[in-house]
């Protein structure tokens, strides 16, 4: 039987001068550069995960953002995973055995300013950059690309840190 975790990994975004950039952290383990993320924690529900990670790894609060929709689309769109991924994981500091992660992946902008106590430093990449750059994790690669083209061709939809359900407001905050 496999053993199955819950993990979420949230990219952060962000827009300057017309052109989105996509937030990564340097995995201290691994040795790779990738988005913040985790295990789910009892109790927990997966996108808090997600804001919790965000807060260790990259030092900042942030905001889920939903899948960009069409503009017009006439109700309130709520921050959910763009994807969920089973993705095989080795041993870790969790289970001692080959296993795999949900990953819910998330994609997020940062809230409020950056906390001197994070594990690492987030580093900002614009398409071409994330692109070529040495030390990312192939899947953050190909994951990352996609969400900046996304988000390209909505530029016109900027994220508008609407709550999101499930995580109160306050979550983000702490």
């Amino acid at each position: 039987m496999t053993i199955t975790e819950q993990t979420a990994s949230t990219f952060l975004v962000q827009r300057r001068q017309m052109r989105w950039f996509i937030g990564l952290v340097w995995h201290h383990r691994l040795h790779i550069t990738l988005p913040a993320g985790g295990h789910q924690e009892p109790g927990e529900t997966i996108g808090e995960t997600a804001v919790r990670e965000v807060r260790e790894e990259a030092g900042v609060r942030c905001r889920l953002l939903p899948l960009p929709l069409p503009t017009r689309f006439p109700h309130r769109t709520i921050g959910t995973p763009w994807w969920i991924a089973e993705v095989p994981a080795g041993p870790d500091n969790h289970t001692d055995t080959l296993h795999v992660h949900c990953d819910h992946v998330f994609v997020a902008e940062p809230d409020g300013d950056y906390s001197g106590d994070a594990e690492s430093e987030v580093q900002w990449f614009n398409a071409d950059e994330l692109a070529h750059a040495d030390g990312i994790s192939e899947d953050s690669r190909i994951q990352g690309l996609e969400i900046l083209a996304i988000l390209q061709q909505h530029a016109d939809i900027a994220p508008t840190g609407l709550p999101v359900a499930g995580v109160p407001p306050q979550t983000g905050q702490e």
